[in-house]
C-alpha cells in the first residue's frame, strides 16, 4: 500500500446486493465491514462509507464499532485503532464524549441507505423553501452545487472512490450525487470478499485519470 501513488480520502463500498440478510449473512457483512476498516487504516484512507441499501446493517451499528475498532487493533497494532460510525450524517457516540479514553478515532465509518437521500432532499427542500419565503435568498440562488454541499453535509462526505463488490454493476440505489466526481471500480465476484481485491480496487485508483460526472 505504501508503494501507491494515491489512495482515496473517502472510500465507499456496495457490497453483493443481491445476497438475503438473514443473521447469518448479516454476520458475514460486518466481518467484512470490519476487515474492510482494518485495511482502510492500514492503507492511510481515513473515511470509509458502506452502502446497506435497505438499512439491516444500521441497526447493528453498536457491534460494527465495536467489531471494527478491534479488527483495527489487531491489524495496525501501531496506529490509531478506534472506528467513528457515522448515522445520518452524526457521530453514533454523540459529540458530548464521543472519545472517552482520550484516543482520536484513525477511521470515520458511515453507514448510509437508500432512504437516507430521500429524507435529506426532503428536509433541504424544506428548508430552502423557508429560506426563499422568509426573503433570506431568492429561487435563483438555488443550485446544484448548493444542494450537493447540503446533501454532504447531511449525509456524508462526497466520495473519490466507489467499489461494488458484486457479480455485477448494480448501484441499487446509491444516492446519485455522489457519483458525480468519483472514480467507480467493479470487483467481479470471482473469489470471495478480500484483501486482493481491496488492493486491486486501490491500484487501479492509484493509476486513473481524474473524471468528472461519472
Amino acid at each position: 500500500m505504501s508503494a501507491l501513488s494515491k489512495t482515496p480520502n473517502h472510500l465507499s463500498v456496495i457490497f453483493d446486493v443481491g445476497v438475503s440478510t438473514d443473521d447469518m449473512n448479516l454476520e458475514k457483512i460486518i466481518q467484512q465491514a470490519a476487515e474492510l476498516a482494518a485495511w482502510s487504516v492500514a492503507a492511510g484512507i481515513s473515511t470509509i462509507s458502506i452502502y446497506d441499501e435497505r438499512g439491516h446493517l444500521k441497526s447493528h451499528a453498536h457491534i460494527l464499532e465495536v467489531f471494527a475498532s478491534l479488527r483495527c487493533k489487531s491489524f495496525v497494532p501501531d496506529q490509531p485503532h478506534r472506528v467513528a460510525v457515522y448515522l445520518d450524517g452524526r457521530r453514533l457516540l454523540g459529540e458530548e464524549n464521543p472519545n472517552p479514553d482520550g484516543e482520536q478515532p484513525g477511521l470515520s465509518l458511515y453507514i448510509i441507505s437508500e432512504d437516507d437521500g430521500q429524507r435529506a432532499l426532503a428536509s433541504i427542500t424544506e428548508a430552502l423553501t423557508e429560506r426563499v419565503k422568509h426573503g433570506d435568498m431568492t429561487v435563483d440562488d438555488i443550485s446544484v452545487d448548493l444542494v450537493a454541499e447540503q446533501l454532504h453535509l447531511l449525509v456524508m462526505p462526497a466520495p473519490d472512490l466507489i467499489v461494488v463488490f458484486g457479480s455485477e454493476l448494480n448501484l441499487s440505489g446509491y444516492p446519485l450525487w455522489h457519483l458525480q466526481q468519483a472514480e467507480l471500480e467493479t470487483l467481479y465476484n470471482e473469489d470471495e470478499f478480500g484483501f486482493l481485491a481491496f488492493a486491486h480496487a486501490l491500484q487501479s485508483f492509484a493509476g486513473a485519470e481524474v473524471r468528472y460526472g461519472k
